[in-house]
């Protein structure tokens, strides 16, 4: 499921990247792309640096790169580590004296990470909770938003930054859960490189995780190990990319160089929640999710409480990890709206696996309001994919029709042709759509596979009453010894 999920993710992303019109203003390609001819020429440009729109060698796009002011001519990207412009070099080596086609190039490489994300985002749902896999089927399918999805199709340093994020995060729950290795490890370095080397959203991950690490091993007595970890996981990264943050934090008096932007763009804090609607970018992410963001709102809490009634609070470190970064995100977040800043849902890429997870398993929370009736005998696993199913179509009919208002609006009326033309755009669509249609359908063939318990007691007919996950396929097939010899033994 999370494979079609990103499948379906990089044809619409490609779709799009191929028919917008070079650049975008609104998603910052012409900076990135300056970012990357400072860079092949050998130099780390600053927020102050000017954007490459040299009439001679580029005559079609010079003028679209030159800006609409001073501030907007400059490098204004200038402030996120270079590792992402880095790899976009060889890149402009190659088709530079083809611009469309060279930013295109870039803008599927984005796409690609994109991809690699709503992958993760199932996996990181998976390992939460492992033997509900509708969970983690639906999960893909709620974080891809439409707006997420469209941003997936432009030059921009997001889709690696947040894959390589939640790699890193995937890699640290299974070391809290599942135990350390090298390999783990390595991995995370890896990750955590990659994450705090793109977007300073990285370092938090990369700190969170090696803090967690930490204190877990040492709460078990594995001191030297817990500080060997620790070194790795969290000093790899910042030693590799330290650097720059210090350089940031001499350029522009902090280590992302926020205040710098905002100060460059003349933006003007919010002081009262009147003003909310004056925060730029945040009211089409929000119209465009609003059945997830319903979802969450209402049916999250109801499964919360559900769950804490039946089992208690069971304390977790995978989880406890999660919630504490998406808390710290959401500060960081609100904290950059409050003083002018602008809202992007992507800032909430690293935090998706919690939001997706747990809004799936609001979501999934509805079929306890029937349950099973007497004799029926049929399984939760079973509900929870007919749940998924239909939710899952819900939410893909409603990002085609965003994704056709988003397109009619941001690109078929604001320009005459497109970068690419014939049969490539429609072809991809039409793949698309297929894809969609395979997401529903999996989970449709995972619903019609999970078996009732035939001649189960009432009590047995649910196994989500008795516990939050309910069966796995290959548990519901195994014979089932029962602790208690009163009650009856299952068999297949």
């Amino acid at each position: 499921m999370p494979l079609l999920a990103a499948v379906l993710l990089a044809l619409v992303g490609a779709q799009i990247a191929l028919v917008f019109k070079v650049p975008s203003w609104g998603n910052d390609e012409p900076a990135h792309t300056g970012y990357v001819a400072a860079l092949a020429e050998g130099r780390l440009p600053t927020i102050e640096s000017d954007i490459v729109d040299d009439p001679a060698r580029f005559p079609g796009t010079a003028i679209e790169f030159s800006g609409w002011d001073e501030e907007h001519g400059d490098i204004w990207t200038a402030n996120h580590p270079p590792l992402f412009h880095l790899a976009m070099v060889p890149v402009w080596w190659v088709a530079s004296d083809h611009q469309s086609a060279m930013i295109i190039v870039m803008r599927l490489a984005n796409t690609l990470g994109f991809a690699c994300w709503l992958f993760l985002v199932g996996a990181l749902a998976r390992e939460l909770l492992p033997r509900r896999q509708a969970v983690s089927a639906l999960a893909v399918v709620v974080a891809a938003a439409p707006t997420l999805v469209l941003r997936s199709a432009f030059f921009i340093n997001d889709g690696w930054a947040s894959a390589s994020a939640l790699l890193l995060l995937l890699m640290t729950v299974r070391m809290l859960r599942g135990g350390v290795t090298s390999a783990r490890v390595a991995v995370a370095v890896g990750a955590g490189v990659v994450a705090a080397g793109t977007r300073a959203q990285g370092v938090l991950v990369v700190a969170l995780c090696a803090g967690a690490l930490l204190l877990v091993l040492v709460g078990q007595g594995l001191w030297r190990r817990g500080m060997g970890v620790f070194a790795s996981v969290g000093g790899i990264p910042a030693a590799a990319f330290g650097w720059f943050y210090l350089r940031n934090l001499h350029l522009y008096g902090d280590l992302t160089g926020q205040d710098a932007l905002l100060s460059k763009f003349g933006r003007s804090p919010v002081t009262s929640l009147d003003r909310i609607d004056n925060i730029p970018g945040l009211t089409e992410p929000t119209l465009s999710t609003l059945i997830v963001i319903v979802a969450a709102i209402v049916l999250v809490p109801v499964a919360l409480v559900g769950s804490v009634r039946r089992h208690g609070v069971r304390p977790d470190a995978a989880w406890t990890l999660l919630v504490v970064h998406a808390l710290v995100t959401l500060q960081n977040v609100v904290s950059f709206l409050v003083v002018g800043g602008g809202f992007h849902d992507r800032y909430l890429m690293q935090v998706m696996p919690l939001l997706a997870t747990a809004t799936a398993v609001g979501m999934l929370e509805v079929g306890r309001w029937w349950g099973p009736r007497p004799g029926l005998g049929m399984v939760a696993e079973r509900r929870d994919w007919w749940l998924a199913a239909g939710w899952s179509a819900l939410l893909l009919v409603w990002l085609a029709g965003a994704l056709v208002a988003l397109e009619r609006y941001y690109v078929f009326s604001r320009q005459d042709g497109s970068p690419v033309d014939g049969p490539v755009p429609d072809v991809l669509v039409v793949l698309a759509v297929a894809v969609g249609a395979a997401v529903v359908a999996v989970m449709v063939g995972r619903a019609r596979q999970a078996p009732p318990l035939c001649g189960a007691p009432r009590h047995d007919g649910d196994a989500a009453a008795r516990r939050d996950f309910p069966r796995t396929f290959s548990e519901v097939h195994a014979p089932v010894v029962r602790r208690h010899p009163e009650r009856p033994t299952l068999t297949p």
